[in-house]
């Protein structure tokens, strides 16, 4: 049988089953069919995602749907209102998670949303709730969306979006003696968007970019261990217009605001407010080429740490409420000036050298 005679028939099975050509639409919907009236339904989004062709938008209707959802294939998924309802929302399946994602740093993990060696794919306006995970064995982690190997350095961070998301409740249970969490969106050697989120109640770190290019901007981050994290990063990511509050340390861990670890990454215009405990506004380690530019830090322990890194620039941010402003344990090659207007203690000033604490 030839491959154009598979199709016809396909098409024709789908037009049996369907009642139209799914072929001929752009768009379905997820949900009741009184919403979104004369699309093709879906009573669950994997079933959507399974069926539908290249490119299509899948419309989700408001409601819960307790599943774990993968794509491997370029689509739009985007939660749509109806009325007064409210977002349609990704929770975790009666039977509990399952391992169905890999990672380059944590191994074998589970994602509630994983999107995986593909291109152009956009997730919006949805919320994903971790609440109930509970600890899976043999994951490294537990993510709310993650995005794996999207895109190629072409790419640039067009490859997918993340955009008008919530992603809440990411508590695996585990304890963090066998290296496990809760995380909330990760981006793993993708080039893609991250934009106007909000992710909170996160175990671990709110958002992660590891390796690819990623732009990171103007999300909210809120009640997690650390706020947003690049990591080996050779083409710079951007962490823009980002505000991060309520730092709250988990098991005695260190809190960041913004970490860039081994990698390079340009973090500007940055809200970091309150930290529970020990911590760190800004971190860079082992890292070259980091530039952190005005960024407004308040109420953490350091503004800003350079440890053991090289060619940072970090300048013109507004570091308050804290007991050192600016720590710089770094090679020569670093350019560091900021505003420290109301410390904690008396005696911090404006700290264009390095290799000493800042404090009274």
């Amino acid at each position: 049988m030839s491959k154009v005679t598979l199709r016809v028939i396909v098409v024709a099975i789908l037009t049996t089953a369907l009642g139209q050509n799914l072929f001929a639409t752009k768009k379905v919907a997820v949900g009741p069919s009184t919403c979104q009236p004369g699309l093709v339904h879906f009573s669950t989004i994997q079933g959507a995602v399974n069926a539908v062709p290249l490119n299509t938008t899948i419309l989700v209707c408001p409601g819960t749907y307790s599943e774990q959802v993968v794509i491997s294939q370029p689509l739009t998924l985007k939660g749509v209102v109806q009325g007064t309802s409210g977002a349609a929302v990704i929770t975790v399946p009666a039977g509990g998670l399952v391992l169905n994602a890999n990672t380059s740093q944590f191994g074998l993990s589970t994602a509630q949303l994983l999107v995986q060696n593909t291109v152009g794919v956009t997730v919006s306006d949805i919320a994903v709730d971790g609440t109930g995970s509970g600890c899976v064995p043999g994951a490294g982690r537990t993510f709310g969306i993650e995005y794996y190997k999207v895109g190629t350095p072409n790419d640039g961070t067009s490859a997918g979006k993340i955009e008008n998301v919530v992603v809440r409740n990411q508590q695996d249970g585990c304890g963090f003696l066998v290296g496990e969490g809760g995380e909330g969106i990760l981006s793993d050697t993708s080039f893609i968007t991250i934009s106007s989120n909000e992710v909170h109640n996160i175990d671990r770190t709110g958002i992660i970019a590891y390796a690819g290019q990623n732009s990171i901007t103007s999300n909210s981050v809120q009640s997690v261990e650390n706020g947003i994290a690049v990591t080996a990063a050779t083409t710079q990511t951007v962490v823009s217009q980002n505000a991060i509050s309520n730092l709250t340390s988990n098991e005695g861990f260190t809190t960041i605001g913004l970490w860039a670890e081994s990698g390079a990454a340009k973090m500007t215009m940055n809200t970091i407010a309150s930290s529970t405990g020990f911590g760190y506004g800004i971190y860079s380690d082992f890292t070259a080429g980091t530039i952190a530019n005005g960024n407004n830090v308040n109420a953490v322990t350091y503004g800003v740490l350079l440890f053991v890194a090289s060619g940072n620039i970090v300048g013109t941010n507004t570091i308050s409420n804290t007991y050192l402003g600016l720590y710089d344990t770094s090679i020569p090659g670093d350019k560091a000036f900021n505003k420290e207007p109301s410390p904690t203690f008396p005696g911090q000033r404006e700290t264009p050298t390095r290799g000493h604490f800042y404090c009274g």
